[in-house]
């Protein structure tokens, strides 16, 4: 029997009981806790555009303590779409519980201070280059941005018809985009900036092979523990994608499977 699953950003995992799933929105804004504690001029940035907005806790204000302890993977912001990154998560704020904005308060607030936390910062893989910037603004990189979404696809993937394979590829993808298209009220000025520029201009697709079921399923977990969209099929090929609001730590994330390319 098929069956067909599209997971919820912010859906309850089983690895704590005690600890808040992370949303989201609250994985972007430990992604800019991790570019603050690398890069200083970011740091006073996001601390000036916080200030800006009225959003600075004042320092005798005690941040409550935030131990993602069973987060393995979170994706760090990529330098070239910070700005637009940030906008978009002030903007997203607004729809979010309240319980949800302070926590994305107090993270942007940690990201702000001096020193940053290092124990906020733990389980982060920075692989960004941060290059040479244009004078008065720094933000403008020399990188190029890859909006790749990728698809892992399960065992048996090389035994299907190249239309079989294609159809399930694109429905797998669709699902993903459906999601987040969703996510953003069904609202395209609200989707996620790499989302949006993926579906306007983006690069299309990226396959990677899994060789066996357990890797898919631990890619699913960390994935789902992260608070990042995504969507999956269970069937006679597993399939997993992944929007690419991720961009930046493929390799991190894929490192142990086999680019289909």
């Amino acid at each position: 029997m098929k069956t067909t699953h599209v997971v919820e950003t912010d859906v309850e995992t089983s690895v704590s009981t005690k600890i808040l799933p992370l949303s989201h929105l609250e994985s972007v804004a430990l992604g800019f806790l991790a570019f603050a504690a690398r890069a200083d001029f970011f740091k006073e940035w996001l601390t000036q555009r916080l200030s800006d907005l009225k959003l600075v806790l004042l320092d005798t204000i005690e941040i409550p303590a935030f131990e993602p302890e069973h987060i393995e993977w979170v994706p760090p912001i990529n330098p070239a779409v910070a700005e637009r990154k940030l906008a978009w998560l002030l903007n997203e704020m607004e729809y979010a519980p309240e319980r949800q904005r302070q926590r994305i308060v107090n993270l942007l607030n940690l990201a702000s201070r001096n020193p940053v936390p290092q124990a906020a910062a733990w389980g982060f893989i920075f692989n960004e280059t941060l290059g040479v910037f244009v004078a008065g603004h720094p933000f403008r990189f020399n990188t190029l941005v890859d909006y790749s979404q990728a698809v892992i696809v399960g065992p048996g993937w090389n035994r299907l018809k190249p239309q079989d394979l294609t159809r399930r590829v694109s429905r797998v993808s669709l699902l993903a985009l459906s999601k987040c298209i969703e996510g953003a009220g069904f609202k395209l000025d609200r989707l996620e900036p790499e989302v949006g520029s993926w579906l306007l201009e983006g690069s299309g697709v990226r396959l990677y092979g899994a060789e066996n079921g357990q890797e898919i399923k631990d890619v699913l977990v960390c994935v789902r523990e992260s608070g990042l969209p995504f969507a999956s099929i269970f069937e006679e090929v597993d399939m997993l994608a992944l929007q690419p609001c991720i961009t930046g730590s493929y390799d991190t994330l894929l490192a142990e499977l086999t680019p289909l390319e």
